[in-house]
């Protein structure tokens, strides 16, 4: 048995994605980060800095196997099942660079804009110029990338879209237009945004 550490969140989604395309059984354990729960000493021992997603898989003989962080999340399932990761090492090669791009350069860039420029009490322009010009350059490199190819690995869907969707997903929904300075990107978008699987994965938690 899978149990799945999850907040209604981009990271989060990712995660729960990932399990929904491959069909594998979980149960979600919805972890109230405004209520502190991410800080508690048995979430701690799941995710040590208490973030999410995290995972715990129910092994035989009673073992326990621990994952935090969605990018390890991604790249063990789709390791392990063999599924979500080309098998051209060409395109591989571009997963694997895109999947990072989103885990390290899109993800916490798009946080660090919502930080400054929703939830800090005090607004700092050049912190909200400089995370909004980050996300912009982002968006311009995917954009270049899906202009000539039709997923970001290549022609196969993977787990870098994974990593990408739901932060491209919340800039869409919070700036309604940004999608539209990007063709190829908003192509990418919607078409993911179909998959049956993407859709019971951004629905998780309830």
């Amino acid at each position: 048995m899978i149990t799945l550490y999850t907040f209604a969140s981009p990271n989060g989604q990712k995660a729960s994605i990932l399990l929904e395309e491959l069909g594998l059984t979980y149960k979600v354990h919805k972890v109230d980060l405004v209520a502190g729960e991410g800080r508690q000493p048995d979430y701690l021992a799941v995710s040590p800095i208490g973030k999410i997603p995290a995972v715990v898989e129910d092994l035989p003989g009673g073992r326990k196997r621990r994952l935090f962080g969605s990018g390890a999340i991604l790249l063990h399932y789709a390791e392990r099942t063999g599924r979500l990761l080309p098998d051209d090492e060409d395109e591989r090669a571009e997963a694997m660079s895109w999947l990072m791009l989103g885990v390290s350069d899109l993800g916490p860039s798009g946080l660090s804009k919502f930080r400054f420029a929703v939830m800090a009490p005090e607004k700092i322009p050049y912190a909200i110029d400089y995370f909004k010009g980050e996300l912009q350059r982002i968006h311009a490199a995917m954009e270049e990338r899906l202009g000539g190819s039709e997923y970001l690995a290549g022609g196969t869907y993977s787990i870098a879209d994974i990593a990408c969707f739901p932060f491209v997903a919340v800039a869409a929904k919070a700036e309604g237009n940004v999608l539209d300075r990007y063709p190829n990107l908003k192509r990418w978008h919607d078409a993911v945004a179909e998959r049956p699987a993407v859709k019971r994965g951004m629905a998780v938690p309830e």
